[in-house]
């Protein structure tokens, strides 16, 4: 119950950049296998006080789990007011699980920013270039307690000719909880997806949703 009270109490923000954008998954989880699902009645959140955001990327995500035969509505057709984004109290948690049980709701998929992470990169005339990262990203441990780790990512090459240039990345991270199973027991799936310098609202909305699709199935 821990992991649901820390989700309903984040807040998933994204910074339109100019740049080419690129999702990648570079870590999946899965408790049981999520086909268990397509016969229940799932909820599409994200969390974010942007409501165009919040919108797009909801439906766009809705779209794609249709395509494969699981039955999904976006948090906003139910919830169109805004979503807290604040850190929730447990008794607050409880509400709201009733709230969307009593609504119909069996499955919750939400996405969360968990981090972003800023970089500078030179690019040399050759094949080699140089990237340092500050900070590393960090992962959650699921069962075994939080836990993090930092690092610096740094491939140096002898330049002749170089440009350098600022990028950004976001961190996020896609849970999938079943409400109808015993506390121990909700949370089915953790997909984390890393979205580098997003270059419109559109283009990232359709790449995340197929990506975190496909890590579903």
């Amino acid at each position: 119950m821990k992991t649901i009270h820390k989700i309903v109490g984040t807040m998933l923000g994204m910074t339109l950049l100019v740049s080419c954008s690129a999702v990648k998954v570079t870590d999946s989880w899965k408790a049981v296998n999520t086909e268990d699902i397509k016969q229940k009645n799932i909820m599409v959140v994200s969390k974010t006080d942007n409501q165009v955001i919040r919108t797009r990327f909801e439906k766009d995500m809705v779209s794609r789990l249709n395509e494969n035969g699981y039955k999904s509505v976006e948090s906003i057709e139910i919830f169109p007011g805004v979503i807290p984004t604040k850190e929730q109290s447990y008794d607050q948690v409880e509400e709201i699980k009733k709230e969307l049980k009593n609504k119909g709701v069996d499955v919750v998929i939400m996405t969360v920013l968990r981090d972003t992470q800023e970089y500078t990169e030179t690019i040399t005339t050759g094949t080699t270039y140089q990237m340092t990262t500050y900070p590393s990203f960090y992962r959650f441990g699921y069962y075994g307690g939080f836990y993090r780790y930092y690092g610096t990512v740094f491939t140096e090459a002898d330049p002749i000719t170089t440009v350098t240039s600022l990028g950004k990345k976001y961190i996020l991270e896609t849970v999938v909880y079943d409400l109808t199973q015993s506390e121990d027991k909700e949370l089915l799936s953790v997909i984390t997806t890393v979205v580098d310098n997003p270059e419109n609202l559109g283009v990232t909305s359709k790449d995340f949703s197929k990506k975190v699709t496909k890590a579903l199935l």
